[in-house]
């Protein structure tokens, strides 16, 4: 995890020299930034324990998702390459053949096939920041791109991120028709250099996919989940459930300054049910409804804007 101690410096003092940064300016950063709550009432521990619980349940639903039937296909174009590079140009042709019919059934059937995931892994991106802090760096970076500083701008902005990325690599099964198609002409004309090239190029080849997704959201999620089990108990704590839901809140504000999601459209509901939560805690009231509603809402928000699986 990266922390955000002089990390903009160097880019700082390139912008000093033609900053417009005035005293209005500076209060118009300052202005309206929400209170951060000194402490939490959560374990960190526990709360990134909990993040990367999530995480690891939707790389095995991904990894759940690979096809037997289009792995066992997948295998046999191994195969069927090893007689190519073997010189058995009757045998490959009739696998060619074959392997050409049962992905084209295949692919037919299942559109998903087109890409077969053989890995998932993932990482865990952290800038450890505060909203102050965000809004200046994001104002500099604007006043680096108006001056025309656009390297100086990249620069800023290289590290304005935190997030869990999955990254998945896939075979291109959609790829292997064609190559095999093209093998098999070769290898009828005789061409079984030009051959075993072409399917060693299809075949080696890996596309690799990324998603990202906000670990500030993520935070907020499980705040709110410990927030809705404490109050589930009773109502002696109301204190410690108000600290979570100030904490979610807070989170959930510092993803919109890093500019996870459409400011204020994106994030405006979720302002607005933390803020109904929070009257219904302080009156300690059921608030099972609203506990539920709220984390409906933020999780059809991340599985909307930030889909892991």
């Amino acid at each position: 995890m990266k922390k955000l101690i002089g990390l903009f410096i160097s880019g700082l003092l390139i912008l000093s020299v033609y900053s417009c940064a005035n005293n209005n300016t500076q209060k118009e950063v300052e202005k309206k930034v929400p209170a951060k709550e000194d402490t939490l009432q959560m374990n960190q521990d526990t709360l990134y324990a909990r993040i990367v619980s999530g995480i690891l349940e939707e790389v095995a639903k991904k990894r759940n998702k690979i096809d037997k039937e289009a792995l066992t296909v997948v295998s046999e174009t191994q195969g069927f390459l090893q007689q190519v590079e073997a010189d058995e140009s009757d045998k490959a042709i009739e696998t060619g053949k074959k392997l050409i019919g049962e992905l084209d059934i295949l692919l037919s059937k299942n559109p998903d096939a087109a890409l077969i995931p053989i890995d998932v892994q993932y990482r865990i991106d952290e800038t450890v920041a505060d909203i102050p802090t965000v809004r200046k760096i994001t104002k500099d970076a604007k006043e680096a791109m108006r001056a025309g500083y656009y390297q100086a701008a990249r620069g800023i902005l290289e590290n304005l991120k935190s997030e869990v990325v999955v990254t998945t690599y896939n075979i291109p099964t959609a790829t292997y028709p064609i190559a095999i198609k093209n093998a098999v002409l070769l290898m009828q004309e005789g061409k079984k250099d030009l051959a075993k090239a072409v399917l060693q190029q299809v075949f080696g080849t890996i596309v690799i996919q990324e998603i990202a997704a906000p670990l500030p959201v993520l935070k907020a999620i499980e705040m709110l989940k410990e927030a809705q089990k404490i109050d589930a108990v009773d109502h002696k704590n109301a204190d410690k459930v108000l600290n979570l839901l100030k904490n979610a809140d807070y989170q959930l504000r510092l993803a919109e300054e890093m500019g996870y999601g459409k400011k204020n459209i994106d994030y405006k509901p979720l302002y607005k049910s933390i803020k109904e939560l929070e009257k219904s805690v302080e009156k300690k009231a059921d608030s099972k409804g609203k506990f539920e509603k709220m984390l409906e809402d933020i999780n059809n928000f991340n599985d909307t804007n930030f889909p892991l699986n």
